[in-house]
């Protein structure tokens, strides 16, 4: 951790050094660099933000799909054991009015 301090301070040190012993066309040309430099890294952040966000949103869906198809079946299991039981019921019934 001092070692990264150390370095930031350093590093502004020569650049306040760098921008008072230049002359104004060096530090325009600088200032240029910097902005330009500053643009791009923007530029690539909303972009990988962009990016990130609509994978998150593909993914949400892909997730809702999945739970969807997950309660279907789940339905027509349901459903389906429902029909079974309510047939082995209805044969239990019979049985037990015939003995009647």
């Amino acid at each position: 951790m001092k070692g990264f301090i150390l370095g930031l301070a350093v590093g502004a040190l020569g650049v306040y050094a760098a921008i008072k012993l230049s002359d104004e066309e060096t530090r325009e040309e600088l200032r240029s660099k910097v902005s330009n430099a500053t643009s791009k890294a923007k530029a690539e952040l909303d972009h990988t933000l962009i990016v990130g966000k609509s994978k998150a949103l593909r993914a949400g869906v892909r997730a809702r799909q999945e739970v969807r198809k997950g309660t279907k079946k789940i339905n027509e299991v349901t459903a389906d054991v429902a029909g079974k039981l309510a047939g082995e019921l209805s044969d239990i019934e019979a049985k037990a009015k015939a003995k009647a």
